[in-house]
């Protein structure tokens, strides 16, 4: 039997899902976020192949996150909200319009 993994058994909270918040951006809305097995991924694309060049973030647990860029670098961030501010810095500039 598969388990399911969501943000409350991934180590979130559940209370505060980081694929809503870059939608409430209307700048942002052109971005298509998408759940990938452990990441929260971003794409131009709302239809595979989804981009792999925008950044994605990932729960670690106890409110903790995980932003990977497209160069490979890591940062771990203390809340949510942190980590979709780093996604959205970290958008490409054909990304932010």
């Amino acid at each position: 039997m598969t388990r399911r993994r969501t943000a409350a058994t991934a180590g979130g909270t559940g209370r505060d899902p980081p694929a809503s918040a870059p939608h409430a951006l209307s700048s942002r809305r052109a971005l298509s976020p998408g759940p990938s097995m452990y990441w929260l991924t971003f794409s131009r694309r709302a239809a595979p192949p989804i981009c792999h060049d925008l950044p994605r973030a990932m729960p670690l647990g106890n409110g903790r996150y995980r932003v990977r860029f497209a160069d490979g670098r890591l940062r771990e961030l203390d809340s949510a909200a942190e980590a979709v501010a780093l996604v959205m810095e970290g958008l490409p500039d054909d990304a932010r319009s």
